[in-house]
């Protein structure tokens, strides 16, 4: 789990789990990689304008995409949270609700690239990719997430199997829980807000269906593809077939 930032590698090591709050956290994502690449462009410590962003946006994904191609955000972002949280960027009433999720949307978006930071901040990309973006950033922080999306979310839509429930979610982590006691460790309560939330994220992606118990097969705009193939891992989170692109 080795530290708070970046994508996880769990490598023997515990489970990040840690996704109880906030569903996929698209709005929020975009709002804070907003004022991050803001502020990375040398802006004031007041929101710009949403031209002034957007333009300095897209000459800092230039410029970072030609010195460091698919360099990750990593603890960079933590640089906002204050900021955010004083601002109250997120339009959240309670203080305490509003730290909370300032804090797991910025570990979130830790795992992304900068390029991707970008994509999701900016006037180009649709609503559907910006989700997609935000799901990679969870499977990514959450290493369980990332193999709960390639071994059984994927898996169900290639096998032709799209069915999805919360039996399939409960054997995947038996399953894991045989190399990861952590997942034996978490209390009842805990358990079933990982698993809501997880479901919640997936529905709020688009990439599955509450009402019919269905998975949805995802297609990325060509501007995503071909930032994700920098990642190419990042397409086995997503119940679509390579060959489609």
């Amino acid at each position: 789990m080795a530290g708070s930032y970046g994508a996880e590698t769990t490598q023997g090591e515990r489970y990040r789990l840690s996704f109880t709050v906030g569903g996929l956290l698209a709005p929020q994502g975009r709002a804070l990689a907003e004022m991050y690449l803001n502020r990375m462009g040398g802006g004031s410590t007041e929101r710009s304008s949403q031209a002034k962003v957007s333009e300095k946006i897209s000459e800092k994904a230039d410029e970072k995409s030609n010195k460091n191609a698919g360099e990750e955000v990593g603890k960079s972002i933590a640089a906002i949270r204050q900021q955010a949280v004083e601002e109250n960027v997120l339009a959240i009433r309670t203080d305490s609700a509003n730290r909370r999720v300032v804090a797991e949307t910025t570990r979130r978006l830790s795992a992304l690239t900068v390029g991707e930071l970008a994509y999701l901040a900016g006037p180009y990309s649709s609503i559907s990719d910006r989700e997609a973006l935000m799901w990679i950033a969870m499977c990514r922080y959450y290493a369980i997430v990332g193999e709960f999306a390639g071994e059984v979310l994927k898996k169900h839509y290639l096998t032709g199997n799209t069915h999805l429930d919360f039996e399939d979610y409960d054997r995947f982590i038996t399953d894991k829980a045989t190399w990861h006691p952590e997942l034996e460790n978490i209390s009842e309560g805990t358990a079933k807000k990982l698993r809501s939330n997880l479901f919640k994220a997936m529905r709020e992606a688009h990439l599955f269906d509450n009402n019919s118990d269905t998975v949805l097969s995802f297609l990325p705009s060509p501007s995503l593809a071909d930032i994700l193939r920098k990642r190419a891992d990042s397409f086995g989170y997503l119940p679509m077939r390579e060959s489609s692109l």
